[in-house]
């Protein structure tokens, strides 16, 4: 019975057609639009010379010393370190003379003028130094160069790839919400017919999930594929402890959708699938989707969402994979990302349950 109702899911789900348009077609031409635009261009002339910055301590911060100082020197130094007080420099910023202002004091923060391709190293580069502070140590600093060269990309612009395969799996969503109409009896004949049949809930649920998981799987797959073979991304050399972030970002998008899906309101099709889009793109937005600095913003004011929002930490996983020698941080989103997939799908089986019907 239950290999019987994978069948069945699975026949079904191919027929969607708008399911397969926003998880597949789309963000494969969103990752063609955005390499069009600028895929290469940390290649070419933004990032031809180093960053002309300005650093302004206001107390005294070894490890952010040690860091400036690894991407300040060398043949392909990032940046370059002007000196300049405080007033100096924020003229200099206005001016265009510098790109930004690091000040140095118990919370160390970026001062930028623009939104382009520099800021957004600038912040990058900040947004993973507060990420990894409490972690570092002397060692790590200087070692920190090498491990860069050592499994992927410094290419910045990657991030962005990572975001778009982070909103690919959190669109497995509409997916989510298409599995559950079919057991809801108020919102479709079939949820009706099967609201009557002598079937555990049980075996239904998991069936739809796991039959909704692997069709995701192989989706989003291909649009890794896409970037990686067409596109030529780098993506670091470990490509096969990619397909689990991939999995486990799928399950929580299809766990998401399958939660919408059991809610009481919105009541109508339509208004869950809003609801839907909405939260998979506040999600992806506050991964840096559509505008640098957002996940940064986040990291020093609000972390715990960071560590809820399974975009962040589908990119934040990738990103370790392509840039960290250790696996630390890379399991430590993997395991965020279980819980988070198991949480909502022990919600919506309880909320499942809980369903009755006056008439069907």
């Amino acid at each position: 019975m239950f290999l019987h109702y994978i069948k069945y899911c699975f026949i079904t789900s191919l027929r969607k057609k708008e399911i397969i348009f926003w998880t597949l077609l789309f963000p494969i031409a969103l990752s063609t639009f955005m390499y069009a635009g600028f895929g290469k261009i940390n290649e070419t002339t933004e990032l031809a010379k180093p960053i002309p910055v300005a650093v302004i301590h206001n107390q005294k911060d070894e490890f952010f010393d040690k860091a400036i100082e690894s991407i300040s020197k060398g043949d392909k130094k990032i940046i370059t370190v002007k000196n300049f007080s405080i007033n100096n420099a924020t003229k200099a910023l206005n001016s265009g003379k510098i790109i930004g202002i690091f000040y140095v004091d118990d919370t160390i923060s970026l001062s930028v003028k623009g939104n382009n391709l520099k800021e957004t190293v600038l912040s990058t580069f900040l947004d993973e130094y507060l990420q990894r502070r409490d972690s570092m140590n002397f060692s790590t600093v200087y070692a920190c160069k090498e491990q860069l060269k050592s499994h992927g990309s410094q290419d910045n612009i990657i991030s962005n790839f990572y975001a778009i395969l982070a909103m690919t799996c959190l669109f497995s969503v509409f997916t989510g919400l298409n599995q559950i109409y079919t057991l809801q009896g108020n919102l479709s004949a079939l949820g009706a017919r099967r609201s009557l049949a002598p079937v555990p809930k049980s075996i239904i649920i998991f069936s739809e999930f796991i039959t909704a998981l692997f069709l995701q799987f192989i989706i989003t797959s291909i649009g890794f594929f896409y970037m990686k073979n067409i596109l030529k991304l780098n993506f670091g050399e470990r490509i096969l402890e990619i397909f689990p972030v991939l999995i486990l970002g799928n399950a929580c998008g299809i766990a998401l959708g399958i939660l919408v899906g059991c809610l009481k309101f919105p009541r109508t099709e339509g208004g869950k699938a809003g609801l839907a889009t909405g939260i998979s793109m506040i999600l992806s937005v506050a991964d840096d989707l559509c505008a640098p600095s957002i996940r940064i913003m986040i990291e020093r004011n609000y972390p715990i969402l960071n560590r809820i929002n399974p975009a962040t930490l589908i990119s934040d996983a990738l990103y370790s994979l392509n840039v960290y020698e250790t696996k630390t941080r890379y399991y430590t989103n993997l395991t965020y990302l279980s819980i988070i997939a198991i949480i909502l799908c022990v919600i919506s089986y309880i909320l499942t349950r809980r369903n009755r019907y006056a008439s069907l």
